[in-house]
């Protein structure tokens, strides 16, 4: 059997130097190595000695460290957060304990229930490595090589006030969602003054919902028309364990009128 390196970095700059090594990987909560084909991984860089797992709030920002799990997260913000709506029921116990932001948003799985989230908080990216320094999250997901010789070590975002509410369709609880809607409003008084709504699980994995943010924009929950939501819906839900995409990606389309209702109503 093949013998492969760990390493133990106790500092950014050393870690660094460790992705300079061809055929490593970077391992935080594990989740992403298990069952997986490791027969060209030379080496395994542990990220247990970086310190990276705190979550700092204050009045203007919140910076969540990269080997943070979801059940930290869920633990640190406020219950009405975005990210705690998105990541307390997310797969299940003992993986909420082990998956980590900076892994999630590395790989950005399809089951992902944190990245639209992420996006519409317009979160950015602090990286180490070859491309070290502050980078959105957009600009991060559309350059698919950035992964490479780089590490997330901090996800940062504005703190506001916001209304939100996430659905996740899944066969059972403790499954890996099939599609899920992120839906984030801000609002003064009753009247909604920016609206931020996604999709994941779609043909392009990832998919934000202008139109509708734009229908939104300047209502109060009154004047809304789930009907006109529906039909500014339009998105082609896809994947292996999808067996009817037609029905699934009507099912969206009510969804998502039904998530920014609940995000209103505070739910």
């Amino acid at each position: 059997m093949k013998n492969i390196n760990w390493y133990y970095p106790v500092s950014l700059s050393e870690t660094s130097s460790l992705l300079e090594k061809e055929s490593v990987v970077i391992h935080g909560g594990g989740t992403n190595l298990s069952g997986r084909d490791l027969s060209s991984v030379e080496g395994i860089i542990c990220l247990k000695h970086l310190g990276l797992d705190s979550v700092k709030l204050n009045d203007e920002t919140i910076e969540i460290g990269a080997t943070s799990t979801y059940a930290d997260v869920v633990k640190a913000l406020p219950p009405e957060h975005i990210l705690v709506k998105c990541l307390k029921n997310a797969a299940n116990t003992p993986c909420r304990n082990k998956i980590t932001l900076g892994g999630s948003i590395a790989f950005v799985p399809t089951w992902s229930d944190l990245i639209a989230a992420l996006l519409a908080l317009d979160a950015k990216l602090i990286l180490a490595g070859k491309n070290q320094g502050e980078l959105s999250l957009e600009d991060y997901l559309a350059k698919k090589d950035l992964y490479k010789k780089n590490l997330i070590t901090a996800v940062k975002f504005k703190n506001i006030p916001h209304r939100s509410a996430h659905y996740r369709d899944a066969k059972t609880v403790n499954d890996m969602a099939l599609f899920s809607v992120t839906v984030l409003l801000e609002l003064d008084a009753d009247v909604i003054t920016s609206a931020k709504a996604y999709i994941v699980g779609t043909k392009e994995l990832i998919t934000r919902l202008p139109e509708v943010e734009a229908y939104l924009q300047g209502k109060a929950k009154a004047d809304i028309d789930e009907k006109v939501i529906e039909d500014l819906v339009n998105v082609e839900i896809i994947g292996s364990r999808i067996t009817d995409p037609d029905y699934m990606s009507l099912k969206a389309k009510i969804q998502t009128a039904r998530t920014i209702i609940s995000a209103l109503e505070g739910d």
